[in-house]
């Protein structure tokens, strides 16, 4: 179960333990150190007792007074209250003089027998100078043993000061319990400084793994991970996680070149194939306006209508032309009247949905522009504008020089864009729904034979296509 559990719950999880064990550790430590100076200080204290009460109890043997000896050990134990302990004054040949119980320990009685330890009874009458601790064979009783001496250094007899190691336990449960509220305190404090070290450190590599996980089932492009610098290991694995994304979105724009390349080619393919059968009507159209012109024809009307006529027969020559790889841009200058033939041209459609027509034509003389792949482009775009346009709205189109550019702008009220849509926008045959044509294709095309650009920007309620040609874009033959 926990192989299943994410580093980001494992990392402070484990640091948590560690926190836990350490202070475990630290505390146990403390509390045998302090139990072990609680009873040092002990024996210390009960070793001074000793020394004190056999100068106390040098006159009781001196005097052979019992009963004297007996109220001096009374005496300590009534101030202390202890239970646990036992004053026992010997003689010199190790019977019992006094004892703080003289039930358990009868004058007279030998020593070895009271207490039943040999051991202990042996060492005490070997005791003749200095003082001695020693431990009971079972480990309950704690023995020290003090010599009562005269003046001139004689043994008088001894002192045996029995404890019952019990009496250490307030004392070890005093410490423990200080050591467990510290010990408390600090993981308070600790544990959540470990959680949150243990949850950053474990951030960057379940970030690195979300982000591997988003491989293959988003495109590269959509996939931006953010990772802290370091030469560490996670720095260098989101080094190569980063290459390798890198690697995939050249991949994928490699892939999406090659397969608009398939579709550009097999348009030109069929382009190329139907130019011929296009401009040969076409050609004996135009034969048929200049011979009835030649005829003399003088009504003014049909010669207007007629040069409305020739010009949109040369502009579809233009544009079958611009279809193929090699086609040259051949074609008068561009001139205001070739604009404003476009707005004539787009009216009807745009009278056909009650739409509004927000012309501005700034162009006020002609320029060095092909005539016929300028008017294809403005009248691609306000074709798609109509037709995107609610009934009743409005579609607007300004025509400005400045710079050294001719600027192309058309928008209208329809729809937003998908952002999907918007990435193939300019490709043949691709729609969503419904099939596109080769309009803003075409458009594409042309704007980049005359070295222009073309932009879109599309948000709900408003679509505008900017198309930017510079005037010395187009070099004559």
């Amino acid at each position: 179960m926990l192989a299943n559990l994410s580093y980001r719950l494992k990392t402070p999880l484990a640091m948590s333990l560690v926190i836990v064990a350490a202070a475990a550790v630290v505390a146990a430590a403390l509390v045998w150190q302090g139990y072990r100076q609680a009873s040092a200080s002990f024996v210390q204290h009960t070793l001074v007792l000793g020394k004190t009460l056999a100068r106390t109890l040098r006159p009781a043997l001196l005097h052979d007074d019992v009963w004297q000896a007996y109220e001096i050990l009374l005496t300590p134990l009534e101030r202390s209250g202890d239970a646990g302990r036992t004053l026992i004054l010997l003689d010199v040949r190790g019977h019992i003089f006094a004892a703080s119980e003289p039930r358990q320990f009868a004058v007279l009685d030998g020593f070895a027998q009271a207490v039943g330890d040999r051991a202990i009874a042996a060492a005490a009458l070997k005791q003749d100078r200095g003082q001695a601790v020693l431990e009971s064979g079972d480990g309950r009783y704690l023995y020290l043993l003090t010599p009562v001496q005269a003046e001139d250094g004689t043994v008088l007899g001894r002192l045996v000061q029995r404890y019952d190691q019990a009496l250490l336990a307030p004392r070890f449960f005093d410490v423990a319990e200080g050591t467990l509220y510290a010990a408390l305190a600090t993981l308070i404090l600790l544990l959540p400084l470990g959680w949150l070290a243990g949850k950053r450190l474990a951030e960057p590599l379940s970030h690195l793994a979300e982000c591997l996980g988003r491989v293959g089932r988003e495109l590269p492009d959509a996939i931006h991970c953010e990772f802290p610098h370091g030469r560490d290991e996670i720095g260098q694995l989101a080094e190569r996680f980063q290459g390798m994304v890198e690697a995939l979105r050249s991949k994928q724009a490699l892939e999406k070149h090659l397969a608009q390349s398939d579709r550009l080619a097999a348009v030109g393919r069929l382009s190329a194939g139907i130019a011929h059968e296009i401009n040969n009507p076409l050609g004996g159209m135009l034969n048929a306006i200049s011979n009835y012109r030649r005829r003399g024809g003088s009504d003014p009307q049909a010669e207007k209508t007629l040069g409305l006529i020739e010009r949109g027969l040369i502009q579809i020559r233009e544009t079958v032309s611009a279809l193929l790889v090699e086609a040259k841009l051949e074609s008068h200058a561009l001139t205001p009247d070739d604009l404003e033939d476009v707005r004539t041209l787009i009216a009807a459609d745009a009278q056909a949905k009650r739409l509004r027509l927000d012309w501005r034509n700034e162009v006020a003389e002609a320029l060095p522009l092909p005539s016929a792949q300028v008017r294809q482009i403005l009248l691609n775009l306000l074709l798609n504008a109509v037709q995107a346009s609610p009934d009743g709205e409005t579609v607007s189109c300004n025509l400005v020089v400045a710079e050294g550019r001719l600027s192309l702008g058309v928008g209208n009220a329809g729809v937003a864009i998908p952002e999907r849509r918007r990435q193939h926008l300019f490709e043949p045959y691709f729609g969503e729904g419904e099939v596109h044509g080769l309009g803003l294709w075409v458009t594409y095309q042309l704007a980049n034979q005359l070295r222009g650009e073309i932009v879109v920007d599309s948000v709900p309620g408003h679509t505008r296509f900017r198309v930017s040609l510079p005037l010395d874009g187009h070099e004559s033959d």
